[in-house]
């Protein structure tokens, strides 16, 4: 906001000493604010079926990115999903050409009952994690009833609630199979972008 009014001094007195006319004219102007939630996962498996539950606070991630910009809820005029992506951060195999090619699901529900879970990503095609695919970042395709769950919450937040997401990661097959003596070890990190449309009120010198 400072920077803003700053601007605008400095534009004045440039304008001053131009000898130019004009007047201040109140303006609204919307601003996107960009949110890059990752969620990280450190996988050690003997198994090809398992099942991982996390929790996005909808509430406390976005109230932080408002924070973080000196906006408040009320200026919202609207939030949505973008992407979503998948990175393999780290792969400690002392074989780095031990592949693994993983398939499963993952869900999305609103806390407190509201609603069954809903896909948000389905990775039955198989996944391929191994030495050569840490560090490269890949954007998934989205089902629309998954990415419907996530912007209702975001729609029910700027209404005033404080809604929470449940993620569950349901793995279905490890092709090879793991086991106790040649486990799936490797890091990986979930991210979601959500973008937030928001209002600003400034001042905008009209020269004429």
């Amino acid at each position: 906001m400072r920077s803003i009014t700053t601007a605008t001094i400095l534009f004045l007195l440039v304008v001053s000493i131009a000898g130019l006319n004009g007047c201040l004219e109140d303006r609204e102007t919307e601003i996107v604010l960009n949110d890059e939630n990752c969620e990280p996962f450190d996988e050690y498996r003997t198994s090809a079926v398992y099942t991982t539950p996390y929790l996005l606070d909808v509430a406390e991630e976005i109230d932080s990115l408002l924070s973080d910009n000196d906006v408040s809820r009320g200026d919202i005029i609207e939030a949505f999903l973008v992407s979503a992506s998948y990175e393999i951060t780290e792969f400690p195999h002392e074989d780095p050409y031990h592949d693994w090619d993983f398939a499963g699901v993952i869900l999305v529900e609103r806390m407190g009952g509201i609603g069954p879970p809903d896909t948000l990503l389905d990775y039955n095609d198989y996944i391929t994690v191994s030495d050569a695919t840490v560090g490269d970042k890949t954007y998934v395709t989205l089902h629309e009833d998954g990415v419907g769950v996530i912007n209702q919450a975001l729609e029910d937040f700027i209404s005033g609630e404080d809604p929470v997401l449940r993620f569950t990661i349901e793995n279905g097959d490890i092709d090879p199979d793991p086991s106790v003596g040649d486990p799936m070890v490797f890091s990986w990190e979930f991210c979601l972008f959500i973008q937030v449309l928001t209002s600003l009120d400034t001042e905008i010198f009209q020269v004429f």
